[in-house]
């Protein structure tokens, strides 16, 4: 991949310095709300203002012409009509700043007029040595470094969680931004966002590039909508899957309607779907079928071990739920393993009498009121040797015993012997504490049993695609 657009998002991602050009007083405005936020969430570096009209923003110096900026400023967040943004690149690139994030709109996503308009930002940008972000996108946030570089409402959402390990890239600045508010507001944090708007310059597979090889991050996400080099896209998911950097993909435009409304939203042709169904399956990208399932995955993916099958222990609250389970494991193509002799034995004696020790495993009443106990039966399933991971089904559990659970959840885990996944039935608000403690301890914790099945199919899946290559260029490398 181009070094000089790996520098690029370098820059763009881990910026030491910022030029805001076209920052407002009006924080109504989005030229007054990203640097609202930038000083919000404690961007940790200098931000230099520039608006031709004034002399303060929002309590810093304004620069009055980008010529008068200091030297060597790494990133410049434009945000001005499209009209202007040929003179700001001129003017960007005599001070010495190759870096802009474009946020705004009336290029190729608006027709043939703004298609022609876009290649002259292009020619000029090639010209100049300039990269982009975008246009048309809603920028960019690193929470490494405390940088929230977007004017999306999702910038707002309260206590934002730091420093996580998932990144996500996103060619809708809408959905991406909506999507990132969600996660958020659950306590699931993340390492960047991306914006990538209509691509023009810096597009998807140089940002996967990168964050295969970035030190915060250990999943890329991405809501793509098009591809417009296939065999760059190619070699950024060989990279991605040759660091071990598991990608998570919500392909949209899968029918012919859908290929020409993304023609229309970004200004890039869709494509088959099953070409890229193709090439996702040869480089490991785990493809989603519902947007939610994203994060859905990706979280599972950061606490789940490296799973060696299809044996799946349930232990439920309910008899129901059990059922529930047993068949959503079954078509997701799972096994119910019945349980070693051993852990028979050792759960007889903590359940009543009239109990039945099985896989699923209804634990009745009696042991809810019981959590140590609870918590023993967790830890017979992870010593079993019949089972490869656990689905852990809770239906009417509230407070306080709700906490005492979560907490022995959240302690087993830790102890990296099989991968644990939560489906909680109850209303969220009768069990707040300990749906709090497992989603900042990182435990996957699903809304219905189904969500958390579909979940752990994908994570197996790709686990055991990954062991299957590893065991055919072993067998290649021998010959």
């Amino acid at each position: 991949m181009n070094t000089d657009r790996m520098i690029a998002i370098e820059k763009l991602l881990y910026p030491k310095s910022i030029a805001l050009i076209g920052a407002s007083n009006n924080t109504n405005k989005n030229g007054g709300r990203l640097l609202s936020y930038l000083t919000r969430h404690c961007y940790p570096y200098e931000i230099y203002p520039v608006n031709p009209n004034e002399t303060m923003i929002q309590g810093r110096k304004c620069y009055r012409t980008i010529d008068e900026l200091p030297d060597d400023i790494d990133l410049a967040l434009v945000i001005v009509p499209s009209k202007l943004i040929f003179s700001v690149m001129g003017d960007c690139s005599k001070k010495g700043i190759k870096t802009l994030v474009i946020y705004s709109s009336g290029f190729a996503e608006t027709g043939e007029a703004g298609e022609v308009l876009q290649e002259q930002l292009v020619q000029q940008a090639n010209e100049l040595g300039i990269h982009i972000c975008g246009p048309n996108g809603i920028g960019v946030v690193n929470t490494t470094l405390d940088f929230f570089g977007s004017f999306s409402m999702a910038m707002e959402t309260p206590d934002i969680p730091k420093v996580g390990r998932i990144a996500f890239v996103a060619q809708s600045g809408a959905i991406g931004g909506s999507l990132l508010s969600r996660v958020w507001s659950e306590n699931m944090a993340t390492s960047h966002f991306i914006s990538s708007g209509n691509e023009a310059d810096l597009d998807s597979s140089d940002y996967i590039y990168f964050l295969a090889n970035d030190p915060n991050t250990d999943v890329i996400c991405l809501y793509l909508e098009a591809i417009k080099d296939g065999r760059k896209f190619i070699q950024a998911l060989k990279h991605a899957n040759d660091q071990e950097k598991p990608v998570i993909i919500y392909k949209n435009g899968r029918t012919s309607q859908g290929q020409k409304t993304v023609k229309s939203h970004t200004g890039s042709l869709a494509g088959d779907f099953q070409v890229y169904e193709a090439v996702f399956k040869q480089y490991g990208v785990i493809s989603v079928n519902e947007i939610e399932q994203i994060f859905d995955v990706a979280r599972v993916f950061l606490t789940l071990k490296n799973i060696k099958g299809k044996n799946v222990g349930i232990v439920s609250t309910s008899g129901g739920a059990c059922t529930i389970l047993a068949d959503s494991c079954i078509n997701s193509g799972f096994q119910l393993p019945a349980f070693s002799p051993e852990t028979v034995v050792e759960m007889k004696k903590l359940i009543p009498e009239f109990g039945v020790v099985q896989n699923p495993f209804d634990t009745t009443a009696h042991i809810v009121n019981q959590p140590e106990n609870f918590k023993k039966v967790i830890e017979l399933l992870m010593d079993d040797p019949n089972i490869d991971s656990i689905i852990i089904m809770l239906t009417s559990v509230g407070e306080p015993i709700a906490t005492m659970i979560a907490e022995d959840i959240v302690q087993l885990t830790k102890t990296n012997k099989k991968s644990i996944l939560v489906s909680w039935l109850i209303a969220e608000v009768l069990a707040k504490n300990g749906f709090t403690i497992l989603r900042k301890n990182g435990v996957p914790v699903f809304s219905s049993p189904e969500k958390a099945v579909t979940t752990l199919s994908y994570v197996t899946n790709y686990f055991l695609k990954k062991k299957d290559r590893e065991v055919s260029m072993s067998i290649e490398g021998s010959n």
